[in-house]
């Protein structure tokens, strides 16, 4: 139950001397009045705030009196917008978007990350020693791209730095692609500018829940993304743009929009979750990482498929792997893809018929019995679930680590059977595979979700 339009002082005074089950609900309970309480008056003085205003001019700040200023530029730092791109964009965006702006920034970063973003995950990169992590291989970016200081109205966006004598693909393609990426930041931090001006001073917008504010600068950066400056990198760098998507058609086998290397930025949701996404921006990097371990087009064609499929591109995917098996109709790795990805479009009947195809000439694929778990699932076939994870483990070794996966279908279909013993004897095996200790009740949570079973309270 909300307290939040009720809660006054008295209501605090009323707690502190209410009698509670424990000290712990009574802290609890005084915690979230106080906060419920904190965030009233804000919203008030938010209103009154609004109510003081003078009438904003028609027209924004000129975006030619902003001061953009670039420091730190070297051989290996960069700033892959230039001040030009950044003074064009802002001509571009909404007048209201853009008044108040004081200045914009831009700098290498590394105090600022290195004292707010140190992580396990991040390293320094091997010439400024700013922590980061790599963007593409070679091309090292800071955990934050942009800072947008609401105090003083400054839009800041940090450095790539890299080597531009060893990229993974052409110079062009690879500057190009930055130069999306940071304009994309540039633009999300002039959404919270424009949320901080005009949203919250139009009243009761809440900003004092992030949530809210990250939304808004999340869903202004997708529409200003794909209105604005898509549109202004090809008619502005036609080549670079050109470059980008042939290299990708020619080593990927798929000729694709440059608004597929934005990506989506929308992942805060408005009750404070954040969603969890593969995008197609991240699919991209990630099959850059590949492309040095791959010894032919085929196999950078099919690294491509697989990265599209993880960011949910299916149709996408299966344009790739027809292509490959056009001249390769028997390859096996490409016909197991397209029968995961057939799964996952419910074409469960064409996937089963590539699984059986791929082991009637390989029988210890542990793909293709996956493939087969897959569709006996989806038909909700346990018996037949059961008995293609007896002959699964028949056929693969015991080192398979498709084995992971035959563990959790052994589960699942003794959990619909009704043997529940049995099923947390699979748990457990899939819980300690490969020596790891996984938490069970996240394991059998999933198996009775899967089974179509309600969990035990």
């Amino acid at each position: 139950m909300s307290r939040s339009i009720h809660t006054t002082r008295r209501t605090i005074s009323r707690l502190a001397k209410k009698k509670f089950a424990s000290a712990k609900d009574e802290s609890e309970a005084l915690s979230d009045a106080k906060a419920e309480l904190r965030r009233k008056r804000l919203i008030k003085r938010q209103v009154a705030g609004e109510r003081k205003l003078s009438a904003l001019p028609l027209v924004g700040t000129d975006v030619e009196t902003i001061s953009i200023e670039a420091h730190h530029a070297s051989q290996f730092v960069h700033h892959s917008a230039s001040i030009k791109d950044l003074r064009s964009i802002l001509k571009l965006l909404p007048p209201a978007a853009t008044e108040g702006i004081s200045s914009i920034k831009l700098i290498l970063g590394k105090e600022y990350i290195d004292k707010w973003c140190e992580n396990e995950s991040a390293a320094r990169d091997p010439f400024t020693g700013r922590l980061s992590h790599e963007t593409l291989p070679g091309v090292y970016s800071g955990d934050v791209w942009g800072i947008y200081s609401p105090s003083v109205g400054r839009v800041t966006l940090h450095a790539h730095v890299y080597d531009p004598t060893h990229l993974p693909i052409s110079k062009n393609a690879c500057e190009i692609y930055l130069r999306l990426k940071a304009l994309q930041t540039f633009v999300h931090e002039i959404a919270h500018h424009h949320d901080k001006i005009r949203r919250v001073a139009r009243g009761r917008w809440l900003a004092d829940r992030k949530e809210n504010v990250e939304w808004y600068a999340e869903k202004m950066e997708h529409d200003w993304t794909r209105e604005l400056v898509i549109p202004f990198l090809e008619k502005t760098y036609p080549n670079e743009v050109k470059e980008l998507l042939d290299f990708v058609e020619q080593k990927g086998g798929l000729r694709l929009p440059l608004e597929f290397f934005a990506g989506d930025s929308r992942n805060t949701l408005r009750n404070g979750l954040v969603r969890l996404s593969f995008s197609t921006s991240s699919a991209f990097e990630h099959w850059a990482e590949k492309l040095a371990n791959c010894k032919n087009l085929a196999e950078s064609w099919l690294a491509f498929a697989w990265e599209l499929h993880y960011a949910d591109q299916y149709e996408s995917c299966l344009t790739i792997l027809d292509r490959i098996l056009v001249d390769e109709p028997s390859k096996i790795d490409a016909l197991t893809c397209k029968a995961d990805t057939l799964i996952h479009l419910e074409r469960s009947d064409e996937a089963f018929e590539i699984a059986e195809a791929v082991l009637n000439s390989q029988p210890s694929n542990g793909d293709a019995w996956k493939i087969r778990g897959d569709v006996f699932e989806d038909r909700k076939n346990w018996n037949a679930l059961l008995e293609n994870c007896k002959r699964w483990l028949e056929s693969v070794s015991e080192d398979s680590k498709s084995l992971f996966y035959a563990y959790q279908y052994f589960a699942i279909a003794h959990c619909a059977l009704g043997n529940f013993s049995e099923m947390e004897k699979w748990i457990d095996k899939r819980a300690n595979f490969g020596g790891r200790n996984r938490k069970v009740e996240f394991i059998r949570k999933a198996v009775y979700r899967r089974a179509g079973h309600e969990l035990p309270k």
